[in-house]
């Protein structure tokens, strides 16, 4: 019973965190780019925020739920290779983001926070509708990490039940 609950948890926390995440590059980056640079710099701060107090902790709890069914596993086994893959999927948003988002997040806040002028700075309105742009793909390629890990998850899952 604490098998299937921990495989349910990590897998539909995994896949849901996956899905916010991938929605947000493919509804509100949009938005954001329909609408003046200074407005969108100041939303996009805000959705930095609040996604930093609750996107890395479900990856988190779900790569934690991986990592006790990885243990819980024969040693050895195919299963607990899958399910390691699987926990190191679902945390990978953190160094991706750290590595390969970090340089166009911190650009966009420090632009953000100097407003017309930052965007003047920074080589005007275009630059900065390409580095939104840059953070959608970006943005969406992490949330695509994330399900990857999820889906090796509840492959596992369900190679248990056979």
């Amino acid at each position: 019973m604490q098998t299937l609950s921990l495989q349910i948890f990590g897998v539909s926390t995994g896949f849901v965190t996956a899905g916010a995440i991938i929605a947000l590059s493919y509804s509100t980056v949009p938005v954001f780019l329909s609408h003046p640079n200074e407005v969108s710099l100041r939303h996009l701060r805000a959705l930095f925020s609040s996604g930093s107090h609750i996107f890395p902790q479900l990856a988190t709890a779900a790569s934690t739920a991986f990592s006790v069914l990885a243990y819980t596993a024969p040693p050895a086994s195919p299963l607990r290779y899958q399910y390691i893959v699987a926990a190191a999927g679902t945390i990978g948003i953190a160094p991706f983001t750290i590595l390969v988002m970090k340089p166009t997040n911190m650009t966009l806040k420090e632009i953000g926070e100097q407003g017309d002028e930052g965007i003047k700075k920074s080589g005007g309105e275009q630059r900065v509708q390409e580095l939104l742009r840059r953070f959608g793909r970006l943005n969406a390629i992490r949330g695509g990490i994330l399900a990857m890990g999820a889906g090796v998850g509840l492959y596992a899952a369900l190679s248990q039940r056979n």
